[in-house]
């Protein structure tokens, strides 16, 4: 399964964020299969106005993302967006397939109250797990992290890895680094926390082994990388180690 993670600096212009994306993705000239974005990646947390600033359903946003993962016959968890949806304003994550189609979408359970999220959007209720061609995959969003029942629900729901976009601050990116070590060890699985760079946050995007080792650490700067894993190692290393079940 190979993963382009992509470490982005966000502007304050939405379509220029995008724009940067989809050229990484364009001057890729070898197959990938999952392409994997920061939390809030198109804004940051430049939200206002609502209006302009969120996505839709057929939002030329929304719209390109589909349109690339097609022509990319690719699978692109598109991070999380702001998005608009029946009145109500959410930080949601949408996984596209290879054919541009929409698989199913995640909207942050766990809202960070320091930065009044829970004054702006509303509060999913499902846990993100997705069926793709490689099995069921899991999806958790930045704050998420901090609470293991979420990844223990994903995990018994048959993931075998679990993605967690992220806007995660500098000043606390050990948490970040130890949490998503924690989560891997735990449910022995892989974990991929891609996290976004600039401004107070750390980047540090990170790839942590069913085992718990670290294989992949982007560190700081405004990048991307690439990293080919094998998932039956979830299930050597649960057969070796059986410790999932207890």
């Amino acid at each position: 399964m190979k993963i382009l993670l992509i470490q982005n600096n966000p502007t304050k212009n939405k379509f220029e964020n995008f724009e940067k994306f989809k050229n990484i993705l364009k001057n890729i000239n070898f197959e990938i299969d999952f392409v994997v974005l920061p939390e809030l990646w198109t804004t940051g947390y430049n939200l206002e106005p609502y209006d302009i600033q969120s996505e839709h359903e057929n939002s030329e946003i929304i719209l390109g993302i589909s349109k690339l993962s097609k022509e990319k016959e690719t699978y692109i968890l598109a991070g999380s967006l702001f998005y608009k949806e029946n009145g109500n304003y959410y930080n949601r994550s949408f996984l596209f397939n290879r054919k541009g189609e929409i698989v199913g979408y995640y909207s942050k359970i766990k809202l960070f109250k320091p930065l009044n999220e829970h004054m702006i959007f509303k509060p999913g209720e499902k846990i993100g797990i997705f069926e793709t061609e490689f099995g069921k995959i899991g999806v958790m969003i930045c704050y998420d992290l901090r609470f293991p029942e979420i990844a223990r629900k994903i995990t018994f729901e048959g993931a075998k890895i679990i993605f967690v976009p992220s806007e995660w601050p500098l000043i606390r990116i050990e948490h970040f680094k130890t949490l998503i070590k924690a989560r891997a060890i735990e449910n022995q699985l892989f974990v991929i926390g891609i996290n976004r760079y600039g401004n107070e946050f750390g980047g540090n995007s990170l790839v942590v082994s069913p085992r718990g080792e670290i294989i992949m650490d982007m560190g700081i700067g405004e990048k991307f990388a690439i990293i080919d894993i094998d998932l039956n190692e979830v299930d050597i290393y649960r057969k070796e180690f059986p410790v999932i079940n207890d």
